[in-house]
């Protein structure tokens, strides 16, 4: 019996798996006496910065344990019994189920937490293609796909035997698409494929299954699959489709993962921000201090990918406007003028915590109603209206020093 399980890389812990996971492009600061316009270029290597955090630990442990435990249900003899009854399943003839062992479980986070980033990487540690030399055999570790948008079963499969081909380097898809088979025979001929190919099917944005009729039949298709396989599925998609999932209680227990938000105000944000303030293309050097600190989470809500599109948009307005320094007059410029669409999903939600000492400077302020009664003896809608006009500044800004504001 061939034991497939021992070909992977050894699972990795601690700081061997941070520093296997972390993402840091050449960098040196004489790259601020460069030309403007090279400065513009060498600026997008902040985007391939990438600093792990739990959520990327505990998604590499996830992924590496899923993966071998569906390698070990290869190479046996229920194996071969699993491809037969496979083969007369899909025929219409007598069919006897085998027990597979399989497993499923899911990562759900908001947009912009880096969950396919931090797949991605997790992917690369486990190796590339395990080629087994004495039974000529190949398996992918992990084959990663995408949920179709419209939920499409038959796409959805036709995708898994494409991935398949680009990675092994075969025709399986110039063979499925010859014999013209039905969608049962097709099922049948990709549950044997990734029998004998692949360790654990990622489907991402798997949150598409929520917006179509088809979306639960696209669902048990998959449960099928790995119950046929013996392989191990996990799905990875937004908030969305918790409820989806929590419809029936067999639904809910096969999908039972990991799940995560936007990162909290603590060290982990306070670490990649350090880290994106070390990458500077502006002319002049400038320090991460508090006050920048608690914008940036502020203004990001807590997003790595709104927190990176913030630096990159600062430091390209500073360089571009002569200003050519990463302080709270760029960042602020960037974050009204070029990400207004986030405005709504960051300010109103997420704040920073305060210490102590701010909580006691702000026990002495009016209460709410105190202080719209003041306002509003004192400053008009008009006075704010003439404000904006002669300031030319924002609007939205100038109203919120009136009363409460939530963009929609």
């Amino acid at each position: 019996m061939a034991d497939f399980a021992s070909y992977l890389p050894p699972l990795l812990t601690g700081a061997c798996l941070i520093d296997a996971l972390t993402r840091l492009p050449d960098y040196s600061a004489d790259v601020r006496l460069m030309s403007a316009s090279d400065r513009l270029m060498r600026l997008t290597d902040v985007y391939r910065i990438f600093v792990p955090t739990t959520m990327c630990v505990e998604v590499y442990h996830k992924l590496y344990t899923m993966t071998r435990m569906s390698l070990e249900q290869k190479g046996n003899p229920d194996s071969v019994r699993r491809l037969n009854a496979t083969y007369r399943w899909m025929n219409g003839l007598e069919y006897h189920g085998v027990v597979s062992g399989a497993t499923s479980a899911t990562v759900i986070g908001c947009s912009g937490i880096g969950k396919s980033s931090c797949l991605q990487y997790s992917v690369e540690l486990l190796g590339g293609v395990i080629d087994i030399q004495d039974s000529f055999h190949k398996i992918v570790p992990v084959l990663l796909v995408s949920c179709p948008f419209d939920s499409s079963c038959k796409g959805l499969l036709y995708q898994i035997v494409i991935a398949i081909d680009d990675a092994l380097g075969t025709n399986y898809y110039e063979t499925v698409c010859k014999g013209r088979v039905n969608s049962q025979q097709l099922l049948g001929v990709v549950c044997q494929i990734c029998h004998l190919h692949v360790g654990t099917l990622v489907v991402d944005e798997i949150q598409n299954i929520v917006e179509h009729r088809a979306g639960r039949q696209l669902y048990m298709m998959l449960i099928q699959l790995i119950n046929t396989t013996g392989i191990s599925l996990l799905l990875i998609g937004t908030p969305e489709c918790i409820g989806f999932f929590q419809q029936v209680p067999q639904m809910a227990r096969r999908t039972v993962g990991l799940e995560y938000g936007p990162m909290t105000y603590g060290d982990e944000f306070y670490r990649l921000c350090s880290t994106m303030y070390a990458y500077q293309y502006v002319g002049k050097e400038s320090a991460l201090n508090e006050s920048i600190y608690n914008w940036l989470f502020t203004h990001s809500g807590g997003l790595p990918s709104s927190l990176v599109a913030l630096v990159h948009d600062a430091q390209q307005v500073a360089i571009l406007r002569g200003t050519e320094s990463l302080g709270l007059d760029s960042l602020t410029i960037a974050y009204n003028e070029r990400m207004r669409m986030l405005h709504r999903h960051t300010l109103p939600s997420i704040q920073p915590r305060l210490s102590q000492t701010t909580r006691l400077k702000h026990e002495h302020l009016p209460t709410p109603k105190e202080a719209s009664l003041h306002v509003a003896v004192t400053r008009t809608m008009a006075d704010v209206v003439a404000e904006y006009k002669r300031s030319g500044g924002d609007l939205i800004g100038c109203l919120r020093s009136l009363f409460s504001v939530e963009e929609i």
